[in-house]
């Protein structure tokens, strides 16, 4: 198989969700466009309509649950975590190509009675460079999952295709040759990205009364370049920003207050206002929106001295 074929095999598979209906209103955002813009997936052969991302400038978005998300779980669930992803792992023929390294964390917050908010996290470092794929350093992909009861889940179970909630963060590709075996990421980079994007966003705003959401942040996973942690932990691994935030919406205002926390690290949300339209912000360094009737919410902060201290979260109802 030549190269060109073989490279727009793989990205096709990797990049897409294969016949699944499309979501009914997919919305997002972004730090920054040219990194990562978010919308309806559209790949040419796979789109599928649900949650996607464009990567590095390209012109098609990939779908997250049945491209990158669904590739590095069958390969995880086959060889464990920090394994490398194969065209195996894609559906396609057991070739030697080294497609990327894949991880796989989960998380849960509780704070309301006996109810956790649950969460997968997958992080993808690619390492081969193919003609017609985006390039990138790292892949960090949240997911909003189920509710559990009395305990965090085990398995999480992220939310269904059609009702998804993603966000998470990316960077380019560094110089040189990736190693087979790194936990660089280069979320280093002055361009690191962070996003989110859901399959079911509200448009018209609920009333919330006291509506709490246990929430999660991703910022800065892996090591850098000379193998030192970043502050967000290890793929696999992760040290997320947690905690509880507070919503109340009626009669066209409404606010969100609360902190998620990590360390001595804080990100207040106090002056946050929700709109009619489903979407919330502090004018300045937080925005986001709520997703399937307002159970799930996801958003990006932006604020700090530098994209180092860019956090994208999100989360899902916890009470009442």
């Amino acid at each position: 198989m030549k190269k060109s074929t073989l490279a727009l095999a793989i990205m096709a598979l990797v990049g897409s969700g294969a016949a699944l209906a499309a979501s009914p209103n997919v919305q997002g955002g972004t730090s920054n466009s040219s990194g990562v813009a978010v919308g309806s997936s559209n790949h040419g052969t796979f789109g599928g309509g649900n949650s996607g991302v464009a990567l590095n400038g390209a012109s098609t978005r990939i779908d997250l649950a049945g491209g990158p998300i669904n590739g590095s779980n069958n390969a995880i669930a086959a060889r464990g975590n920090g394994t490398i992803l194969t065209p195996a792992d894609m559906g396609m023929l057991p070739l030697p190509i080294n497609v990327a390294q894949v991880w796989k964390d989960t998380e849960s917050v509780n704070g309301a009675g006996s109810t956790y908010a649950n969460f997968a996290v997958n992080s993808i470092r690619q390492i081969t460079t193919l003609p017609i794929a985006p390039q990138f350093g790292g892949l960090v992909i949240g997911q909003v999952a189920t509710n559990s009861s009395g305990a965090p889940a085990s398995p999480v179970v992220p939310l269904a295709v059609g009702s998804g909630v993603y966000f998470g963060e990316w960077a380019p590709r560094a110089t040189g040759t990736p190693p087979a075996n790194s936990t660089n990421l280069n979320m280093t980079s002055a361009d690191r990205t962070v996003w989110y994007v859901g399959d079911n966003a509200v448009t018209a705003m609920p009333t919330l009364v006291n509506a709490v959401y246990g929430v999660i942040g991703i910022n800065q996973t892996g090591t850098d370049a000379a193998g030192n942690v970043l502050p967000g932990g290890l793929p696999g691994n992760q040290n997320f920003y947690t905690g509880k935030l507070t919503a109340n919406y009626g009669s066209g205002t409404g606010s969100i207050t609360g902190t998620i926390d990590r360390g001595s690290s804080s990100i207040n949300f106090a002056g946050t206002s929700i709109g009619s339209n489903g979407t919330f912000n502090n004018g300045s360094t937080i925005e986001g929106r709520f997703y399937n009737n307002a159970d799930a919410l996801a958003g990006i902060y932006t604020g700090g001295a530098s994209v180092a201290d860019h956090v994208a979260f999100g989360g899902s109802k916890i009470a009442p």
